[in-house]
């Protein structure tokens, strides 16, 4: 890390400094590399990151390498791992939620639109903006995201793999 990136790091208020947070329907907890293994085994069975093709390999290491800037944490319900959010901080005057993954089983219940009001609540102190990506293909999540409040404002072409967009969205917060 550049002495300039440390020192812009240091000036900022905080956000993400507890390992665990309660909210009303869901708790967020660290993730483990246990939690990883067994997030990336089940991930890869749903959009996007079936149709991406991601292997489970690649999205557990993902969720489990250093990476300083970059927050994990598992969604707990009823002391059950129920998906993960990742926040990469901080990023273009804001948060960039690089994965917010919900098992189909527990999706359409408000905690991913829990997750997201608490996610808002963490950075507004700190930022201007929460920047996602979302797969052209993937209406539901699309839907999702403008719901509360996201718009679309670019396109990026074969992205991740040739012939699959990401769009890129951004949230304005105060």
């Amino acid at each position: 890390m550049t002495e300039y990136l440390a020192k812009e790091l240091n000036n900022l208020a905080h956000p993400f400094t507890s390992s665990h947070y309660i909210l009303n329907s869901c708790s967020l907890q660290e993730l483990t590399q246990e939690d990883a293994i067994m997030l990336g085994k089940n991930l890869v069975q749903i959009q996007p990151w079936n149709t991406l093709n991601y292997s489970a390999n690649r999205l557990s290491n993902y969720l489990c390498q250093h990476d300083p800037l970059l927050y994990r944490f598992g969604i707990i319900v009823s002391k059950q791992l129920v998906g993960a959010v990742c926040i990469r901080y901080p990023w273009l005057r804001g948060a960039y939620l690089e994965l917010l993954a919900i098992y189909t089983t527990r999706q359409g219940l408000g905690i991913g639109k829990e997750v997201m009001l608490w996610l808002e609540e963490e950075v507004q102190q700190t930022s201007r903006n929460i920047w996602a990506l979302v797969s052209s293909f993937n209406s539901k999540a699309q839907r999702f995201y403008k719901c509360i409040g996201f718009t679309e404002i670019g396109t990026l072409e074969d992205f991740v793999i040739s012939g699959y967009d990401e769009l890129l969205l951004r949230k304005i917060i105060n």
